[in-house]
């Protein structure tokens, strides 16, 4: 039998039988060779370690770095971190609720804005002074062409500072939409634009230094999609990306490359939103965006579905992320819910306490050191409703990566298959995928039986670097059971 098409990321379809792929804590990696054994390959997302904790503090809304200087927002309290010495220094009070808060800066001119709340905070930084310049008018914040710019959600308006001067609020410059009737709600920049985001289309303005007020629309250009989820927007290589709503309904993620917003999301990924929508909700969505080894990851999170999906922006495939709990079996959100670089690291927060952490792909555990548990379930294979004879299936993994001591020293695949496309699962069987240096291992298993529908499905949480590269079926013919 042929190669088995198992490297691919999550497809969940509204019938397993037509497709339940699922790619947890892995991402797909391309294989530009065209004489490479595997076309791609399976390979483990970051772990964590602590940096530092932020004692007294509860809840990560915000990190930031700018110029060598790195900020974080660690519940009510606004913080100037030093990654080198994983201490943190507190700079001011800011008012905390449960969305995220941001901050921005004007570069040369010293001073950081801090939204949080729906205030606005400055910090001077030459002083370290940190005062509230606004009161309910900040609820996402953003700098362009040396203006601050805060957006309020709940007026829909849009204000701006003096020029280089986040301490000075002009009442008279603002803006209110008037292209389309749907309020504003939500902002961000992506130079030279300002992106607001609409309940059914959005706007895109820039800097055409009129007066009095310098920000005016594109002539012309209006975006078919507004926002479903405010906190979703994210930005990456000028391209904007958002979960979205428009008149025809809502739960599509978008990308605008430029000026033109298309879907991303799949089909399949549309019915599980649409699912999350029914069952909890998919306004509360928050999108962060990093860059690792060539990819730039998309992570969309999902806090009352308790879930989370990426996007791949440069293989266009979508995955998912979760932190297993033993105690439940099920995943939860992916812990990080903010994030920067800085002094060659990226720093996570996380919603539950007041840990920086360091997500680093060299480390294979969790921030409390708990495994990360990483699967991989197949599309499923069917031959025009025949009996198939599944001898044996075999993992091409890379073996003897193993750790020299404690857990990972003997690491081991989980294997269990579905005899019903998915819907029933047989028991878990183990495979060692070989002690450290065991560079001859094999990790298969036979005696498959004979079904008419087949999904195999593998679990990896030993704190290894693992690599899948393919998967074979019946290729041991000495192995093959014969068809019943």
């Amino acid at each position: 039998m042929p190669t088995y098409p198992f490297i691919y990321g999550s497809n969940v379809s509204q019938s397993v039988i037509a497709d339940g792929e699922r790619t947890i804590n892995l991402y797909v990696e391309p294989i530009a060779s065209p004489g490479a054994p595997s076309q791609a390959a399976l390979y483990p997302t970051p772990g964590f370690r602590t940096l530092l904790e932020i004692g007294g503090a509860v809840g990560g809304r915000a990190l930031f770095d700018m110029a060598g200087r790195t900020f974080a927002v660690v519940g009510p309290g606004y913080y100037e971190l030093f990654p080198l010495t994983q201490t943190a220094t507190f700079r001011g009070s800011v008012t905390q609720d449960e969305r995220l808060a941001q901050i921005v800066s004007n570069g040369p001119g010293g001073q950081q804005l801090v939204a949080s709340g729906g205030n606005a905070y400055l910090h001077t930084l030459a002083t370290n002074a940190v005062t509230q310049v606004l009161t309910g008018e900040a609820t996402q914040i953003g700098m362009l062409d040396t203006f601050f710019l805060a957006f309020n959600a709940t007026n829909s308006k849009l204000r701006i500072s003096n020029s280089n001067d986040g301490g000075t609020w002009d009442p008279t410059q603002f803006a209110l939409r008037s292209a389309m009737p749907d309020p504003w709600r939500a902002m961000i920049v992506n130079p030279p634009d300002i992106w607001l985001f609409g309940e059914q289309t959005s706007d895109v303005w820039y800097d055409a230094g009129a007066t009095p007020f310098p920000f005016v629309p594109r002539a012309g250009l209006s975006i078919p999609y507004g926002i479903s989820a405010p906190w979703s927007v994210a930005t990456s290589g000028g391209s904007v990306m958002w979960v979205a709503k428009n008149r025809d309904g809502a739960g599509l993620v978008v990308m605008a490359a430029g000026y033109s917003a298309t879907p991303i999301s799949t089909p399949e990924l549309n019915t599980t939103l649409a699912r999350y929508a029914r069952d909890a909700k998919i306004t509360d969505a928050e999108g962060l965006v990093y860059q690792e080894a060539g990819h730039v990851f998309y992570v969309l999170r999902f806090p009352s579905a308790g879930a989370t999906w990426v996007y791949d922006l440069t293989t266009k495939l979508w995955a998912e992320r979760g932190q297993w709990d033993p105690a439940t079996n099920q995943y939860g959100v992916w812990a990080p819910r903010v994030r920067c670089y800085s002094q060659g690291m990226h720093l996570t927060a996380e919603d539950e306490t007041g840990i920086v952490s360091v997500m680093d792909p060299l480390v294979g555990t969790e921030r409390d050191g708990s495994a990360i548990r990483r699967v991989r379930r197949g599309p499923v294979l069917v031959n025009e409703q025949r009996r198939m004879a599944l001898g044996r299936f075999e993992l091409a993994l890379e073996v003897g990566l193993g750790t020299a001591t404690g857990q990972g020293s003997d690491p081991v695949v989980l294997f269990r298959a579905s005899a019903d496309g998915g819907q029933t699962w047989g028991n878990q069987r183990v495979c060692s995928a070989g002690p450290q240096g065991h560079y001859r291992q094999r990790v298969f298993w036979t005696r498959l039986g004979a079904p008419r529908l087949w999904v195999p499905e593998v679990t990896m949480s030993d704190p290894i670097p693992w690599r899948l590269l393919d998967a074979y079926l019946n290729n041991d013919p000495a192995a093959a059971a014969p068809a019943a």
